[in-house]
């Protein structure tokens, strides 16, 4: 694997290590690097290696690395995992027993099931709360001591409420999982001492992404004095407050362990004009350099002041990536809220623009079918090994939904066997479905059938997937800019395998990705930094939406547009008079 100087600097040491990586700087390779190197010292010992990053995407990301980097049974040797994954699999399974709340035992209850949806609009009607904040109880997290760090549409009375009912039910949400797990790390130091005994050494990937509780769980583990850690993050990237993330935690644990902070400043994702627009909104020590392939590009960024956000896309954003010849597969619009993405989802569908993101899908995305017949549906529009393995993912999260626990079996060859058996029959209900109305009522019988008789699932499923595939169906033909009789079942396909669509993304939701060219509309004062007469603005907030921006702008490869929006009563945000752009 060819690593630059700073990349094998970092790896080389076997104490602890911090890592500072500027955006683009190829750290899922030096991660990549540094988990093999430590495999190569725990082979053939009972010890192991783990490494906790931030999504479940980033986990499949460096799985995929590790099978294709390193030999034979190295995966054997490590475990990556998101924190929440983390915390079940190696505290909370074993030890929920000593806890008086779980003892019993306790089902893991996603955001998106009826149960936690239900609980959510009881609470919501006895706290007299939005619809909005309705959805927003799965943003919630704890301090270490037990405090709810709650966002700012739902009472810390409510949050504590929701949680009770979660316990009265013996269900626990993925925040409180990382809290018990810390109850039982602080309560019981033989767990702790278990678990580093266990581990040679933790990695954690973007760590300015990790929250006060999260570290009091390393410092536990740390204190032990027998596991290596290797940090990885971005101070400057983090966005995640309303989460409990604080920028200066990288900084202290760092301190604490005694690990040097080393830099990776060499960019590899983005041309200089682009570089130098961010470092004239944060500039970096030492100053980020742009060393990949789109060194060579030499647009300037635009910023725009236009009638509406539709407008400047169509008019200015996409005419500009066809000049360029980029196709629309690699772009991608941000935006503060997913609420300024949804009527701009609707406008560039109906215009022919093919996207994926808020507005873009006729359905919510939380039914519990969407997931599975998405990817079967991209699989029989464009058969790819690659969506086999997305669809193994989706069924254990399907399962996972229904039963309330994790099957590994659908990993293992019998579970392959039977995502063969569903692609295969997902295809044969084409021949005689081709429209989606009709292949979402016979798939989900269908589907169903299967998994029962597989012994994946309880009866009780069949009426679950037929009430869901119902459930899409109504709310795809309450859309009335949508011609559902119309719409195919490979149409439903693209939002799995969404290769040619634009992306709609939030500033939040882009963190990680990387685009040939990124539009960012609306970004006016009120929006970001984000403030109204109910909430004003403070310097933590004013410094946070200036590390959003940041991040927005480190998504583009090659071009870059800023929007602000003239129907928006907002003035543009004052950040944009610190941007080396160009004013057209």
């Amino acid at each position: 694997m060819k690593l630059t100087d700073q990349q094998r600097d970092a790896i080389s040491s076997d104490d602890h290590t911090a890592v500072v990586a500027c955006p683009g700087s190829g750290k899922t390779r030096a991660i990549v690097a540094k988990i093999l190197s430590c495999v190569d010292n725990v082979r053939d010992t009972p010890r192991q290696v783990a490494c906790i990053t931030y999504t479940k995407t980033a986990v499949y990301e460096l799985e995929h690395r590790i099978r294709v980097f390193g030999g034979q049974g190295d995966e054997d040797c490590c475990e990556v995992s998101t924190i929440h994954a983390f915390c079940h699999n190696n505290i909370l399974r074993h030890f929920h027993w000593l806890l008086s709340e779980y003892k019993e035992g306790f089902i893991v209850l996603p955001s998106d099931s009826d149960v936690y949806l239900g609980i959510a609009d009881e609470i919501g009607e006895e706290y007299k709360l939005s619809s909005y904040a309705r959805q927003q109880f799965e943003l919630l997290n704890r301090k270490p001591n037990g405090e709810p760090i709650s966002v700012d549409e739902i009472p810390k009375e409510a949050a504590l409420e929701f949680w009770a009912r979660l316990e009265a039910m013996g269900c626990i949400d993925f925040c409180n999982i990382v809290y018990y797990s810390y109850s039982l790390l602080s309560k019981h130091p033989h767990i702790a001492k278990g678990l580093a005994s266990k581990l040679a050494y933790l990695l954690v990937d973007e760590f300015q992404d990790t929250s006060a509780l999260q570290v009091e769980i390393l410092k536990l583990i740390s204190d032990v004095g027998v596991t290596k850690f290797f940090l990885v993050g971005d101070p400057e990237q983090s966005i995640f407050s309303f989460a409990g993330a604080e920028r200066q935690l990288m900084f202290d644990f760092a301190a604490y362990l005694g690990a040097p902070n080393l830099p990776l400043s060499g960019n590899f994702r983005s041309s200089p004009a682009i570089i130098d627009c961010a470092e004239s909104l944060i500039s970096k020590n030492p100053r980020m350099e742009a060393v990949g392939d789109s060194a060579r590009f030499t647009e300037s960024p635009e910023y725009h002041d236009v009638a509406n956000n539709f407008i400047g896309i169509t008019e200015r954003f996409l005419p500009a990536v066809d000049a360029l010849g980029i196709t629309v597969g690699n772009c991608a619009i941000l935006a503060q809220s997913w609420m300024l993405l949804m009527p701009l989802g609707r406008q560039l569908r109906n215009y022919g623009i093919p996207v994926v993101g808020p507005g873009a899908r006729p359905y919510k995305k939380r039914h519990l079918f969407v997931g599975l017949a998405e990817q079967i549906c991209a699989y029989i529009d464009k058969p790819d090994t690659s969506l086999i393995k997305q669809t193994e993912r989706e069924l254990f999260h399907l399962i996972n939904n229904i039963t309330g626990r994790a099957d590994f079996s659908v990993y293992k060859f019998s579970g392959s066997r039977v995502v063969v058996r569903l692609l295969w029959e997902g295809r044969r209900l084409k021949e005689s479905h081709e429209g989606a109305v009709d292949w979402l009522t016979a798939a989900s019988s269908k589907f169903a059938e299967i998994l029962i008789e597989e012994k994946l699932l309880p009866q009780s499923c069949l009426a679950l997937f037929n009430e869901s595939a119902a459930n899409i169906i109504a709310e795809m033909k309450s859309q009335g800019d949508l011609d559902v009789p119309n719409l195919m079942a490979t149409d439903l396909g693209m939002f799995a395998n969404p290769s040619k669509n634009l992306k709609l993304l939030t500033f939040h939701g882009a963190k990680g990705r990387e685009f040939q060219a990124v539009a960012l509309i609306s970004v006016q004062d009120g929006r970001i930094p984000y403030h109204n007469k109910y909430n004003p603005l403070t310097q933590e907030g004013h410094d946070e939406a200036k590390r959003l921006l940041y991040v927005g702008i480190t998504r583009a490869e090659r071009m870059l547009m800023i929007f602000t929006d003239k129907s928006d009563w907002r003035n543009p945000s004052p950040f944009i008079n610190d941007l080396s752009i160009s004013n057209v």
